[in-house]
């Protein structure tokens, strides 16, 4: 029994091009050892497909090693599944099984939906010819089920075929033919030529063992004058194979010997083992049917050799059976009957009765899914006429309702217009009273808004005031603390006693700390009274000059300080300001790193675009900020620990740049709890200031409109 399948992989003829091809990727392959090196493999693989199995198996299966060894899904699918088609075109059929029955789970679970049709496709035919039909069956509509979701019906067409293949294995020859005639229709419709030579090759197959030999001929007359002259070797032998069964069965012996010992001719030269085993076993069947009892022991010793390496079990099948038959005929009972025992065995083990149940099972399964859909497409229509129904009825409602409501809206209406006439009059009578409230309002609102201005006034005369005390403040401790400095130094230079030296060098400490103070708090007079310069912003020298200013006062050697600045970032503002800000994030990052030894610190500084804004983060793993703390981390003189030097004065520092420039800071800790400080300007500082401008002349304008009306109150 031969049939023909439809595969999912292009048969290649090794014409001009294809040989430059797959020479062009020998060339390559000597010289690529990245991982493009997989490309190559596969490629080599998929040219030299039915051209040289052999070859294309041996590129195939390092493709696959070398796509275990990356750790890529889709290349291990794509390299094992092609691995397993090829394993099957050279009668491999236990390791095509075995590598895609590997595959095809991570192909699922990579939802590769391509790649998993393809390998049940494979599996199904690999159990075809191991003579597993239940399982055969249950990968084909597996795959069928896969390619009617998609609906895509030459894919559909493919999977019929297949299907009508393991009945003709079965010998269901009539459901065979009604899915290979499904198959038909679909390429028919949708004008798909690939594999209908194959199709029809099938059907004629199909027609000879229902015994309409004229019309298995016919088809596989339109099989040949499809491809004319042109046809594969492959469809050559299968035709010929086809009509030698053809005059078998109309018992013209010698058309049909001529056509079987044409297609062994053909397999035999072409090293197909199959078509062999299929073709002897064929002209057997002639020479006991014509009693050529010695011509037909020939051909059973030719395929004795072939027993042993065919993993064909239905050609063996025959093959016992013909032995059996033939033995029997030659009088040799006791070797007829050991053929016989060996027939009887294989067929038990093809047709088994757990087997017959799977089958059974698989195809109840499947034409549950087929009544399942008819029956949810009744339903639906059902659904659909009730809710038409259902409709109706309320739209009738809908309409008795509209009437009812336009007679009892007409009636409120008329109530309506005379309850409108009498609250015209309250109405008129209420406005006055209103306008009276209105006036003295005013007056009240002015009053306020006159007060708040006075107010607001006062607190600029304030702050002013402090940011001068703070100045002079600062300028007037300066000097005697610079003094001090020199005092003490010339102390050092002076005393040798080590406890007095001790002292020296603490109180030479204190006031240094304290010089840092004040001249933070200039800054802080610096910034307030600070003319903005817009201007483009380079993150990348700023960060770096700063990071090279903790190199010089001394960072300590186990901190890892890495930045990174966005390409696209954009911004325009004031330089010092935003120096400002970064420094004394930075600064406050180093100063607290973790000093334990088990850990790893770092500080990492990353500027980018975020919402439409430019971001900087400053982020570290130091000894972190409790709770409790971070309400009043930006507050003046607020130290989070006592390895502060500055009196807790750079954060507050950072707070007032950051407002300045009319952007925002904010404390912030990431999933690993690590402290992460997140600044956040505006795009162009420009607007900012034509803002600020534009509200400073508002207010002028208010304070004039004031004390313009207050004047008018007061003299009224």
């Amino acid at each position: 029994m031969f049939i023909v399948l439809s595969c999912l992989i292009l048969p290649h003829v090794a014409a001009f091009g294809q040989e430059a091809k797959i020479d062009s990727l020998k060339k390559e392959l000597a010289n690529v050892h990245d991982t493009s090196r997989f490309n190559v493999l596969w490629g080599l693989a998929y040219e030299l497909f039915d051209v040289d199995n052999l070859k294309a198996l041996d590129y195939a299966r390092s493709s696959n090693a070398y796509a275990k060894k990356e750790g890529d899904s889709l290349r291990i699918v794509k390299s094992g599944r092609i691995a397993g088609q090829l394993y099957r075109r050279v009668d491999q059929l236990d390791k095509s099984i075995e590598i895609l029955t590997e595959t095809l789970p991570i192909s699922k679970r990579n939802f590769f939906d391509k790649e998993t049709k393809l390998i049940l496709n494979s599996l199904a035919l690999g159990y075809t010819f191991k003579a597993e039909y239940d399982k055969a069956l249950e990968y084909h509509f597996q795959s069928l089920i896969m390619r009617e979701a998609d609906g895509d019906k030459k894919q559909i067409s493919i999977s019929l075929n297949n299907i009508g293949l393991v009945y003709y294995k079965l010998g269901n020859f009539e459901l065979a033919l009604d899915y290979y005639l499904q198959s038909l229709k679909l390429k028919e419709e949708t004008k798909d030529t690939f594999d209908i030579i194959e199709l029809y090759l099938n059907i004629g197959l199909c027609y000879n063992w229902l015994v309409d030999y004229k019309l298995a001929q016919e088809y596989f007359h339109k099989a040949f004058k499809m491809c004319s002259t042109d046809c594969d070797t492959k469809i050559v032998i299968i035709g010929k194979f086809g009509l030698g069964t053809s005059f078998l069965g109309l018992k013209n012996f010698e058309e049909a010997k001529k056509y079987f010992e044409e297609s062994l001719h053909l397999s035999t030269k072409e090293g197909n083992q199959r078509f062999q085993v299929e073709s002897l076993v064929e002209l057997t069947r002639v020479h006991l049917a014509i009693d050529e009892l010695a011509i037909a022991f020939v051909y059973l010793n030719q395929l004795d050799a072939l027993d042993e390496v065919t993993p064909y079990k239905e050609s063996l099948l025959s093959v016992y059976e013909l032995s059996a038959d033939y033995y029997t005929r030659a009088g040799n009972f006791e070797k007829a009957n050991f053929f016989q025992r060996k027939y009887s065995g294989l067929k038990d083990s093809i047709y088994a009765v757990s087997v017959i149940k799977n089958l059974n099972k698989v195809q109840t399964q499947f034409a549950q899914r087929e009544n399942l859909a008819i029956i949810a497409a009744k339903d639906q229509n059902l659904a659909l006429n009730e809710e038409v129904i259902l409709q109706q009825r309320l739209l009738n409602w809908l309409l008795a309702a509209v009437i009812l409501l336009t007679a009892v809206l007409g009636v409120v209406i008329y109530l309506n217009f005379r309850k409108i006439q009498s609250v015209n009059h309250a109405l008129a009578s209420a406005k006055t009273v209103i306008e009276d409230q209105n006036h003295l309002l005013d007056h009240q609102v002015q009053t306020k808004t006159k007060e708040l201005v006075h107010t607001n006034e006062a607190l600029v005369k304030v702050n002013d005031e402090l940011d001068n005390f703070i100045y002079k403040t600062s300028h007037d401790i300066r000097g005697p603390l610079a003094s001090l400095k020199g005092m003490v130094n010339l102390a050092i230079m002076d005393v040798k006693d080590e406890k007095a030296l001790a002292y020296l060098g603490k109180l030479d400490l204190t006031a240094e700390k304290l010089n840092t103070v004040l001249t933070r708090l200039l800054i802080v007079n610096r910034i307030n009274h600070a003319e903005l310069k817009p201007e483009e912003i380079h993150f990348e020298p700023i960060i770096q000059d700063i990071l090279t200013l903790q190199m010089k006062k001394g960072v300590a050697p186990k901190i890892n300080i890495e930045y990174e600045v966005a390409s696209d970032v954009r911004l325009v503002s004031d330089a010092e300001m935003v120096r400002l800000i970064l420094e004394n994030l930075i600064d406050n990052a180093v100063k607290f790193y973790n000093e334990s030894d088990h850990v790893k610190s770092f500080v990492k500084i990353y500027v980018r675009e975020e919402g439409g804004k430019v971001v900087a983060h400053v982020m570290d793993n130091g000894t972190g900020i409790v709770q409790t703390s971070r309400e009043n981390i930006f507050h003046m003189f607020v130290r989070i620990s006592e390895r502060s030097e500055t009196g807790g004065i750079g954060l507050y520092l950072a707070k007032l740049a950051t407002e300045k420039l009319g952007g925002d800071i904010t404390l912030n800790e990431s999933h690993e709890h690590h402290t992460d400080f997140v600044v956040i300007f505006p795009h162009d500082l420009e607007k900012i200031i034509e803002q600020r401008k534009e509200e400073q002349r508002q207010l002028e304008k208010e304070k004039m409109w004031m004390e313009g009306k207050g004047g008018a109150v007061q003299s009224a």
